[in-house]
Parts: structure tokens; C-alpha cells; sequence
């Protein structure tokens, strides 16, 4: 009885933790791979989503931070937008420290890679990125904040 009950436990947190880490929203797949010293992070929705597969990812190199941010969708898009955010861990606290914005019309794709030099060595950086679609006067959002990386 005592293996059984253990063995129902371990089954309950594993599918709880297997939902926590996959599934954000009723559709939505994140997806995290390494690249180097790189974790991108993206989302796979729906076929029907326009915003169906963004990235984000942010990483330090010699000095500066990298930032590579894409939206692609599987329709040609009014209007595509992004608004990346660099953001600093001071305290604990999270602050936005630097704002990107671009905009694109009649696309199914953009890519950014912004980069920036006034990074402190040690910091911990990440961004959150907000991509915006806009089809036949509906907009749709999807926002995705990237694992953190420490300056070099």
C-alpha cells in the first residue's frame, strides 16, 4: 500500500510539474533550447494564430549584449509590431532600462537584434518582448520574457 501511494504522488507532481513548464494558455508550447551559453526561449500556438512562432533571447558578448528577437507568422499581417524591452535585476527588482520599438506592414516576419553597450559587468539582464499582429482590424499580443544572462 505504501508503494502504491508513493507511486501516485510521484505521478500527480510529475504530470503538475509536465503542465507548469509546457503549457501557458489553452494552446500555447514554450520551447527552450541552449546555444551555447544562449537559452532560447519560444512559443508555438495554433496554426490559426498569427502570432504563431516568436523568439527572444538575449546573451553577452565581449563588452556588449545581444539581443535577437523574431515574429513570424503564417499570414501576411497588416501591421507587425515589437516592443523589446532590456531590463536589469537591480535589488531583486526587475527595471526596464532601455525600450526598443519597431514596426513593420503588410509582413509575416520580423526580426531585430538590437545590441547594447552600457552594460555593467556581473548585472544580470533579460528582456521582455511584447510582439504585436495586427489582421483585419484585430490586434493580437503575445509577450515573452527571456531567461537572464550575466554581463561579461
Amino acid at each position: 500500500m505504501r508503494k502504491i501511494k508513493l507511486l501516485l504522488l510521484t505521478v500527480l507532481l510529475t504530470s503538475v510539474l509536465s503542465v507548469g513548464v509546457n503549457a501557458q494558455g489553452d494552446h500555447m508550447i514554450v520551447e527552450e533550447s541552449r546555444i551555447g551559453n544562449t537559452l532560447l526561449r519560444a512559443t508555438l500556438d495554433s496554426v490559426d494564430d498569427p502570432l504563431s512562432y516568436c523568439t527572444d533571447s538575449i546573451s553577452s558578448s565581449s563588452g556588449y549584449l545581444v539581443i535577437d528577437s523574431n515574429t513570424f507568422s503564417n499570414q501576411t499581417c497588416d501591421k507587425l509590431e515589437l516592443q523589446i524591452n532590456l531590463q536589469e535585476n537591480k535589488n531583486g527588482s526587475w527595471s526596464t532600462i532601455k525600450t526598443y520599438s519597431y514596426t513593420s506592414y503588410n509582413t509575416s516576419s520580423i526580426s531585430k537584434y538590437p545590441t547594447y553597450s552600457s552594460q555593467t559587468v556581473g548585472a544580470k539582464y533579460r528582456v521582455k518582448t511584447y510582439h504585436y499582429a495586427e489582421v483585419d482590424g484585430e490586434t493580437y499580443v503575445k509577450i515573452i520574457t527571456s531567461p537572464e544572462v550575466t554581463a561579461k
